[in-house]
């Protein structure tokens, strides 16, 4: 019997939206910071039950939190440390564009 407590989940539809504005605005800055957030929503999604979420959307947010661990791990491997004159990259992304 598993006793492991199930993590507070936000509500699936609010999980995805925010996954693909993260995802969009990585697409602009390249984020090391906010491929990890991106990749920590992803596992998340696992954790709904199949009436929550569909398990083909479970499936496939698992074989995508594998691609962003990789890409995550590439982009530390090649972040340079920060300027002070690099203001966007101590941003959060919800502010970084605008």
């Amino acid at each position: 019997m598993d006793t492991a407590p199930k993590p507070q989940l936000p509500d699936p539809d609010a999980l995805v939206a925010a996954l693909l504005t993260m995802m969009t605005r990585f697409s602009c800055l390249g984020c090391p910071r906010l491929a990890g957030r991106i990749r920590r929503n992803l596992t998340l999604l696992k954790h709904y039950g199949d009436d929550e979420m569909s398990p083909l959307l479970k499936q496939l947010a698992v074989r995508l939190e594998g691609e962003w661990a990789q890409l995550q791990f590439a982009l530390a491997d090649t972040e340079e440390p920060q300027t002070a004159t690099d203001h966007h990259a101590t941003l959060p992304a919800s502010q970084s564009l605008h």
